[in-house]
């Protein structure tokens, strides 16, 4: 019964190896940062009625075009240096740090859309080091929501004003630092990040950043521009408006009480978001003027249509993720400003059905109602045919990814391969996203057929809990479960307790994705099968960081320390019917070395439901 299902568990190990670190359930955000305020002044923006850019716009002050101030911050974003950052505190602090982590339960259980989360994170002191420059009692804390969550290279935000009240570093007053755990390549934030503003879309500025931690290579960062009043007065005549970020947010029934408000905090009214929420309720004849009203459709298009072009499935018109809205006073109007696009430049989608169609993603509530409505399809078509002849240049993107191969191939020498294999994948895609497109939008744009569920709230489903016992390796064996063994006890639902009959484990790495390594930062898998007295076979993944796959070792799930999912693989499809949540496992013995034992004990509490 075990081994005729060992082909389905493979399949389905190999699809969770792409999902762990992609799929944070629409959780792979940058994370919570405070916002930017003002440094200096910009008197640029762009008119309202079209796509805001960068500058271009009236100054208001009857004396012709606006002249941009220079931005003292320029030099700090130049695309073509790597910042140097050396940061040492405390190595008591910086322990506590990295291990800092976000409850799964909390996030994702019942309860779960009430409000935006809590951050977890506290800050620390450092002395910071930017290009020689030393910023004695700066802060740093760590940043990030799930998919980016790293015990060994955590996404950092620094802050140089914590405890020197307006203290500023090149026009800077800290430093948002990005891991790119989720990306082999490192280039993709970056890179995301240029086409919208080449589409002519406000979105941060990015490069790169060599990190050091009290003399620790941590390696390349994306260093990105906070979404903030920076970014906004580049971009907007009036800054003053309400900005909000968005994490598994949007603008449906019980949805926008998570937006958190960034900017005019101390103002308690959010009608602005409802009033949204009200338009999309509006009759197919009535949409185009009700929604338009309170949303620069023209724009949301064009953000919408980048979205899908750069592939960033995790992003608002993907899985309500990863972005940001400015309610723009001068406009009246509602904006959206891309955030987190890691998870860009890859045709798969791993919260999709298979075949999904390339050329859109409606999941968010404003998209999704958009395309619905015919004459508004053909108008995001006509849009992403738009992009394609203005913004999409095939030349200077590839000149572009060559450029940042070179600029980090000296910071990378230990994972090169993976790198360029992950690049290559790169340019692959740029090269042929535009006959994909093409393809699928003409004559007529294709139907979407993956709604997002009602709530992403999930329910506690049951318990877990077993032993195992395997080798290192035995992952990658034609039958990988011939050597593992273990119990596993199953309470789903609570009063209906079942033992697995037959039981089979297996350890590894997961052969079936290259380069998949280098992308999991050295996680170890650890497979679970068992077959149960209803006929139901089951099987749970385990990705485990190394800190916590060793000897003696223990973590809970909290995304960093381990991930793991419950997969039903009775049928030949591998289904995911929860993920792991309150509990923890124990590794007796582990080892990486080819053949040695793994062994311990496991413990959860199951959460289904929402997007499961």
């Amino acid at each position: 019964m075990v081994r005729q299902h060992t082909t389905t568990l493979v399949r389905a190990g190999s699809m969770l190896s792409a999902m762990a670190f992609a799929l944070t359930l629409g959780a792979s955000a940058c994370g919570s940062d405070p916002p930017e305020t003002p440094s200096g002044t910009s008197s640029t923006s762009s008119s309202s009625g079209g796509p805001p850019g960068d500058g271009g716009g009236p100054s208001g002050d009857g004396g012709g075009p606006a002249v941009p101030d220079p931005d003292p911050s320029d030099a700090m974003f130049d695309p073509d240096h790597v910042i140097e950052v050396g940061i040492t505190m405390a190595p008591e602090d910086w322990d506590t740090l990295r291990r800092q982590s976000r409850d799964v339960s909390d996030l994702f259980g019942e309860g779960c859309m009430d409000g935006p989360k809590e951050s977890p994170y506290s800050q620390f002191p450092a002395s910071v080091t930017v290009d020689g420059t030393t910023l004695e009692m700066s802060a740093v804390r760590k940043k990030g929501f799930l998919g980016s969550a790293s015990m060994s290279k955590p996404s950092l935000k620094v802050s140089f004003d914590e405890y020197v009240d307006g203290r500023e570093h090149a026009g800077l007053e800290g430093l948002t630092l990005n891991n790119a755990r989720q990306d082999p390549s490192l280039i993709k934030t970056c890179l995301a990040f240029k086409v919208f503003r080449d589409a002519g879309l406000p979105a941060s500025r990015c490069n790169f950043a060599h990190v050091t931690v009290n003399g620790e290579d941590l390696g390349i960062y994306a260093h990105v521009e906070p979404v903030g009043k920076r970014l906004l007065e580049r971009h907007f005549t009036d800054a003053s408006g309400d900005l909000y970020e968005g994490q598994i947010s949007d603008f449906r029934d019980g949805w926008t009480a998570t937006y958190e408000k960034k900017t005019n905090d101390d103002d308690p009214d959010r009608s602005e978001l409802d009033a949204v929420a009200a338009a999309l309720l509006a009759s197919d004849a009535e949409l185009d003027a009700t929604l338009g009203a309170v949303l620069d459709i023209e724009t949301f298009r064009r953000y919408w249509a980048t979205e899908a072009l750069v592939a960033a499935w995790d992003g608002y018109a993907g899985n309500t993720n990863n972005h940001f809205v400015y309610f723009d006073p001068e406009s009246g109007k509602m904006f959206f400003l891309p955030w987190g696009p890691d998870m860009s430049f890859d045709a798969v989608d791993p919260l999709g059905a298979p075949g999904r169609p390339q050329s859109v993603s409606a999941r968010g509530a404003v998209a999704s109602r958009l395309y619905q409505t015919p004459e508004l399809r053909a108008a995001y078509a006509e849009a992403m045919r738009d992009l394609l002849e203005t913004a999409w240049k095939e030349d200077a993107l590839l000149l572009e990814i060559e450029r940042m191969e070179k600029l980090l191939s000296p910071y990378v020498r230990e994972n090169a391969e993976a790198v360029r294999a992950a690049t290559d994948a790169i340019r692959g895609f740029v090269s042929g996203r535009r006959a994909t497109i093409t393809a699928e939008i003409a004559p007529t744009p294709p139907a979407w057929m993956s709604p997002t569920p009602a709530t992403a709230c999930m329910t506690t489903v049951g318990t877990m809990a077993g032993t195992f016992s395997t080798t290192w390796g035995s992952l990658a064996e034609m039958d990988p479960f011939a050597a593992g063994t273990g119990t596993f006890d199953v309470a789903i639902p609570a009063d209906n307790p079942q033992s697995a009959e037959a039981m089979g484990a297996a350890a590894g790495q997961d052969a079936g994705q290259p380069g998949l390594e280098f992308a999991m930062n050295g996680r170890a898998q650890l497979s679970i099968l068992g077959s149960f007295p209803d006929g139901t076979v089951r099987a749970l993944v385990f990705y485990v960081d190394p800190e916590v796959f060793v000897d003696g070792g223990e973590g809970p799930y909290d995304w960093q320390s381990v991930i793991a999912f419950a997969i039903d693989v009775t049928e030949s499809e591998p289904v995911i019917t929860g993920m792991f949540a309150d509990g923890k496992i124990h590794f007796d013995k582990a080892s990486t070395e080819p053949g040695a034992p793994v062994t311990g004990s496991f413990e959860a509490t199951i959460l289904g439901g929402g997007f499961f």
